[in-house]
């Protein structure tokens, strides 16, 4: 089967976005809910216009391809999903793209550092503990005294590389960084 010309496609756009839940979240069950959503929101026609489907979901990042001229209609969706299942979820709108390595490389990080499989201790004085993720300058670590996030209702505390590194003047961390 021949690929039609470029004129003849239809025109789509590739939405970057950051999944925060509870628990872990299947991609079928992530792809029931969204679509579930967009019935209730947009009913059976804007759901057809729409164009909507995961190409990609890693647990925590995916990427949705849908129609160019559909984008604000598939963010609303996307921030109407608030449960999978019984478990609370939190969708970010990370960006758009038009293609689906653009989307990745700019929307999707590649470096996360998970705490069960690289345990980087981190020692500032009142902060200790083990490094959770890495995403460009922040890092976000899991200290050692669960005290410190007690009321904050977060696991992680967030810090910068620059006060780990001592990279700015103003900065507490260590000269040799992590």
């Amino acid at each position: 089967m021949r690929s039609w010309l470029p004129v003849l496609r239809e025109r789509r756009r590739y939405i970057a976005f950051e999944l925060d839940s509870e628990d872990v979240i299947q991609k079928g069950d992530l792809l029931g809910e969204m679509y579930s959503a967009q019935m209730s929101l947009l009913g059976d026609l804007g759901a057809s216009e729409n164009q909507l489907r995961l190409i990609s979901f890693d647990g925590r990042f995916g990427l949705i391809r849908c129609s160019h001229e559909r984008i604000e209609e598939c963010r609303a969706v996307l921030a109407t999903v608030s449960f999978v299942g019984s478990k609370r979820v939190a969708v970010r709108f990370r960006g758009v793209s038009g293609t689906i390595k653009a989307a990745t490389e700019k929307y999707i990080p590649k470096s996360i550092l998970q705490i069960d499989e690289d345990k980087k201790k981190v020692d500032l004085g009142p902060v200790s503990g083990s490094v959770a993720r890495v995403r460009g300058r922040e890092i976000d670590i899991y200290p050692d005294d669960q005290a410190i996030t007690e009321r904050s209702g977060t696991r992680y505390v967030g810090l910068t590389s620059f006060d780990l590194r001592g990279g700015d003047i103003n900065a507490d961390g260590t000269s040799d960084g992590l």
